[in-house]
């Protein structure tokens, strides 16, 4: 609905609520039937749309509807609230402004007030508390679909004044008006009375109770709906591509109208000059002064969800480390907030850019591998080959070195006095192991162990809790600060007793949890610096395990725990826990008895902890001699394939053989300069100089314009808000590099045709800045809506060999994958919406009936595409009908097919008239729709093979080119006769060609020669028809009709009239081929000269759309014609 109209709306209206009787004109008598009355009340509750909207009003005007007045405002309701398009709330508005204005506030509006604001208002959390987690996810999906049509429904109905504020509700069931008629489910400012300008409009109160209480942000998605819809009407600022298709200058500014369309750009500019916002400046402030509040708790909520997602992957990144896979529940999880997070992301830059905010800077939370972040993750292979000079080092990268290496010093976090009893018999056992023992001293210890046995006797029952709470802790440690706050914990729990029971509580080790022995093992090694007993004790159960493990050889059923025990050793071995012979006497039992069961401990012990023996100083001499006995022992026994691969792989992870370091790619300085001021640089205020740098380049240099066309055709580098700044840049320098500009629009169309045969969701990303970047280069010229068609077909039938049909799979497209959809709605949120008119129009609408059919052949949308799809059909063509299944859109595609097989002759008839009008281009350069665009190689082939197939047609149409008259409109060029007879052995050739690689096609089933009837006959007949019998000739038709009797062929004529169907399709067919022939006659004539033309390119003249081939055509217009027909004297 135009503002026009909303304006004319709005005044009567306000004339309604001022208590003026017919402001709507009605009939004189009123019908008052029954069945008439309940027919517009079903019609109301379900079939509002924009093709009822006259018969709605004209039922308005004659009916009597004031007895079922109650009936007609909740069937309104409903009828409101099954909205989805545009036209249809456009027609719902209508229809409620008339109501309104037939029976005034106090009958209708005030009632359907109430309604609509309860439907808006917010769930009550009580409720949903009751609800399962599944149906309320449900509950709330259903309701955002419903408030998402009722809130445009609500804040049009306010802009053209049928609501006003919540004081003007009257509950339907009230008899008296204001007397608890306020709408419960919302707040309502007190003390304003109705009409009056204290309180506060409708919408806004609607918006204040979604966003007041939403602290999940469940409703940013009704925020962006309205936003998008309402962002120049309430807030004043203006939609991107509101100013239409724009032309770039030579500095690199664009403006908005080209010069052959100055004066509609005049018109334009007046007509927008008198179409402000409905909505007062102050009254828009108050709007945006909501949305900015609640999208300063949005932003908090994305800097808060980030940090949980960055804290969220790097858990899964030691997981992986670990254990060598990331659990589905938690991958699963993790995805959930990804996806969660990027439609958070999405929706809030809508509001940022409808209300001027800066969106949050995320760029360091984006990386949740980074090494700086000090959780276990992955390096980049050059930087790691680079740090390690002399191959792989003890640790495969630098945050392993932390974890291993730097651990939490507890003097410095706990008080000296509860790591003495530790520290006591760690002196005590240094000492007996160095020298002898002092009677004296011995006493001295003997009175310690005895204190020590003293102090776990009376140990207080509250430490005993504490200590279990502790050890209950024990599964859940899986990061790094965990695990040392759990060990300072414990210090302030030290004895004896706490260290005996968490010694027996590491020994046991739940099933399938191999991700604790890391961290387990730091908790031990931490301790173990102050508590030797517990590192000691550990390691002999864990060295006592092992040898009775190995005297059970026969027990296969102990395999896990063997596999738990030998890693176990390694973790600890690696923190240096574990004394030097223990490791290597496991090393030495599994090398003597190389059984299978051996060979995987052994292994498992290599992998494990044999790169920390191999690289440590003291221990890399034995190490390296342990490795060379286990190749030899490999080389001469008997073993199995699955046990040497196994060997083979554990030596080669500890020590790998030699090889060169990952060469990085060099880059020479103009290349990085020139991507640095390109993905870098680039923004909406500098574009201008960085236009210059580029233009100042050496262009003459072929590596210069390498560089450049590499860099131009990956708008996926780009940042996405600014791609169009690209398009801008590439159209600037179109005017000084043409062949540069064409080159890289191959490249980008070539890249997308490569996504979709790889159809890789690793490249999602880059296939979507592709689409985007070559709809931006429509809006700036660089091409036309014919390679866009082309593109969006290209999307929708690759792998299909066809029409999509459902229950056909095809690996690139499986039915439940979407992104093609996306890439769909990409290229037409971007240039979509300047295909309104003219042949672009037509297509887009052809275009669109297809694109439905392709929506519904796929699986059940989810909610987010089924957005997308609305939100796309909104905007392109705003009145149009959504079907409701796969056979109406079946049948709608049929239909459009029907309709363009049908009007297909009318517009070639019409395309001259196009010319001259450029509807769809808005360019002084004629129809410029109609002209082939560059790279249609699809096309051109195919009316290549045509040629060839009517060679035989031709002859046949000969006489008809000789009886041209001539008309020279330029001066006659000169043939060379010798450049004709040329030419004519090559026809010859080609044409004899054609027929010899036709013999070989299988002949049709029915192979009866056609009887030829003699021409002096035909010529004889038709003379004498045509002058003696002119009006029988106009009137009927001949044809010869076949038949057959026995062995002999007969022929008859058959005169049929001129209207019959088979009269008027002979008639299309020959014209057609007529048409053929004159294009196959432009082409053969125009040959030599565009070979002349391009050998001088200087002479050639400029023409604006550069990006296409010059190729003569009957679709061009008067100023790039070449040559005509009636040039040449045939």
């Amino acid at each position: 609905m135009d503002r026009a109209r909303k304006r004319e709306l709005r005044a009567l209206n306000e004339r309604a609520w001022s208590g003026e009787k017919d402001v709507f004109p009605v009939s004189g008598s009123l019908d008052s039937s029954l069945k008439k009355n309940t027919a517009f009340i079903k019609r109301l509750r379900t079939a509002v749309t924009a093709a009822t909207l006259p018969t709605f009003l004209q039922e308005i005007r004659t009916l009597s509807l004031h007895k079922y007045l109650s009936e007609i405002i909740s069937a309104c309701y409903e009828g409101l609230c099954k909205l989805k398009s545009p036209g249809e709330i456009d027609a719902g508005v209508e229809i409620v402004s008339a109501l309104h204005q037939r029976f005034g506030p106090a009958e209708f509006t005030e009632y359907l007030a109430w309604l609509l604001g309860k439907g808006m208002a917010t769930p009550d959390k009580s409720f949903l508390k009751t609800l399962s987690p599944e149906a309320r996810e449900k509950e709330e999906k259903e309701r955002i679909t419903r408030q998402r049509a009722l809130l445009r429904v609500i804040t049009e109905l306010w802009l053209v004044a049928v609501l006003r504020t919540l004081d003007d509700a009257t509950k339907p069931d009230d008899t008296t008006k204001g007397a608890a008629g306020k709408v419960p489910e919302l707040k309502v400012r007190s003390g304003a009375g109705k009409a009056t300008g204290g309180a506060e409009p409708f919408p806004l109160e609607v918006l204040k109770d979604l966003l007041g209480y939403d602290r999940e942000h469940a409703n940013l998605p009704l925020l962006v709906v309205f936003v998008k819809a309402f962002s120049w009407d309430i807030l004043g600022v203006k939609a991107a591509g509101a100013d239409g298709r724009k032309t770039v200058e030579e500095d690199g500014m664009a403006s908005t109208l080209s010069a052959g369309r100055s004066q509609d750009a005049d018109g334009n500019t007046e007509a927008n000059a008198s179409d402000q916002p409905l909505t007062p400046p102050d009254l828009a402030d108050r709007f945006r002064s909501v949305l900015k509040r609640y999208f300063d708790d949005v932003t908090a909520h994305i800097v808060r969800d980030q940090k949980s997602i960055q804290s969220q992957a790097r858990r899964n990144a030691e997981a992986y480390v670990k254990s060598g896979e990331v659990f589905e529940d938690r991958q699963a999880s993790y995805e959930k907030l990804v996806k969660a997070q990027d439609r958070l992301v999405s929706n809030a830059q809508v509001v940022a850019d409808a209300i001027g905010a800066e969106m949050p800077d995320l760029k360091d939370a984006e990386d949740p591998l980074a090494t700086s972040s000090g959780s276990i993750g992955l390096v980049k292979t050059g930087d790691y080959l680079r740090s390690m000079a002399d191959g792989p080092g003890i640790w495969a990268d630098e945050d392993e070195r932390r974890f291993y290496e730097n651990l939490v010093d507890l003097k410095g976090k706990v008080p000296p006095i509860l790591l003495e009893d530790g520290k006591k018999k760690k002196s005590d056992g240094d000492d007996q192991v160095g020298r002898k023992v002092d009677p004296a001293e011995g006493s001295d210890s003997t009175k310690a162990e005895v204190n020590d046995d003293q102090s776990t006797a009376i140990a207080n029952k509250t430490i005993g809790a504490q200590v279990d709470a502790l050890l209950a802790r024990l599964p859940e440690l899986t990061n790094k600060d965990a695990i040392d706050q759990t060990a300072v914990d414990f210090c302030f729990l030290n004895s004896k007793a706490s260290r005996n029971r968490l010694v027996k509580a590491l020994t046991e080790v739940p099933k399938g949890r191999s991700d604790l022995l890391p961290s387990w093992s730091r908790l031990v090694a931490t301790l173990g610096r102050y508590m030797s007993d517990v590192p000691k004790g550990l390691v002999e159960y864990l060295d006592a395990e092992f040898r009775s493990l190995q005297r059970r050889k026969d027990k296969d059923f102990l395999g896990q725990v063997r596999l738990s025990n030998i890693r176990y050793l390694a973790e600890l071995t690696k923190f240096g826990a574990v004394p030097e012979h223990v490791v290597f006497h496991c090393l030495k039992v599994s090398l003597d008895d190389f059984s299978r069961m051996n060979i995987e401990i052994l292994c498992n012990l290599i992998e494990n902890c044999g790169r920390y023996l191999l690289k440590n100083p003291d221990t890399a001499p034995r190490m390296a001699s342990f490795l060379e006995t286990l190749q030899r022992k490999k080389s001469v026994q008997h073993i199995g394939q699955p046990e040497r691969m196994l060997i083979d792989n554990a030596v080669y992870y500890v020590d790998p053989p030699e090889r060169p370091a990952i060469e990085q790619e060099e880059r020479t300085p103009m290349e990085l300069f020139v991507r640095k001021l390109v993905y870098t640089d680039l923004t909406k205020r500098n574009y201008g100089k960085v236009l210059k740098q580029i233009r100042r380049l050496h262009w003459e240099e072929a590596d210069v314009v390498a560089i450049l066309e590499k860099v131009f055709s990956k708008p996926g580098k780009v940042k996405y808000g600014n791609i169009h700044l690209l398009g801008i840049l590439l159209s600037a320098l179109h005017r000084y590099h043409p062949d540069f500009v064409v080159k890289v629009v191959d490249n980008v169309i070539e890249s997308v045709s490569f996504g979709l045969e790889v159809n890789d969701f690793r490249f999602f990303q880059r296939r979507i800045a592709e689409v985007k970047y070559l709809g931006e280069l429509y809006n700036y010229r660089m091409l036309e809506h014919p390679v866009i068609f082309d593109t969006l077909y290209k999307i929708m039938t690759f792998g299909y060999g066809g029409p999509p049909v459902p229950g056909r799979f095809n690996a690139f497209d499986p039915p439940d994958d979407f992104f093609r959809i996306r890439l769909v709605a990409t290229v037409l949120e971007t240039c979509g919406m300047f295909f309104n008119r003219g042949a672009a129009g037509k297509k887009l609408d052809y275009f669109l009936s297809f694109f439905q059919y392709y929506v519904f052949t796929k699986a059940s949308l989810p909610m987010e595409i089924e957005f997308v799809v609305q939100d796309i059909f909104a905007l392109t063509r705003p009145q149009w009908k959504m079907v409701a299944g796969l056979e109406e859109a079946a049948k709608a595609f049929q239909l459009a097919i029907a309709q363009d097989q049908k009007t297909a002759g009318a517009d070639k008839q019409a395309e001259p008239d196009d010319v001259s009008s450029g509807d769809s281009s808005d360019d002084d350069n004629g129809d410029v729709d109609e002209v082939e665009p560059y790279g249609d190689g699809e096309d051109e082939s195919a009316s290549e093979e045509d040629e060839v197939e009517d060679d035989d047609d031709e002859s046949v149409h000969d006489s008809d080119f000789n009886d041209e008259a001539i008309v020279v409109t330029r001066q006659e060029e000169t043939v060379d006769p010798e450049d004709d007879a040329d030419f004519e052995r090559e026809y010859a050739k080609m044409m004899a060609e054609s027929l010899e690689s036709r013999k070989f096609e299988r002949k049709p089933l029915f192979d009866v020669p056609l009887p030829v009837r003699p021409k002096n006959r035909e010529a004889s007949a038709a003379g004498p028809q045509s002058e003696e019998a002119p009006p029988a000739s106009s009137s009927t038709m001949a044809f010869a009709l076949l038949t057959k009797k026995g062995n002999r062929q007969q022929t008859r004529t058959v005169e049929l009239p001129s209207d019959s169907t088979l009269a008027i399709a002979m008639k299309t067919q020959q014209q057609a081929e007529k048409e053929e022939q004159q294009r196959i006659k432009n082409l053969v004539l125009n040959y030599d000269l565009q070979q002349s033309e391009d050998q001088e390119p200087h002479e050639r003249p400029s023409t604006f759309y550069h990006n296409r081939v010059e190729r003569p055509s009957k679709d061009r217009g008067q100023r790039v014609r070449k040559l005509q027909l009636s040039d040449v004297d045939w």
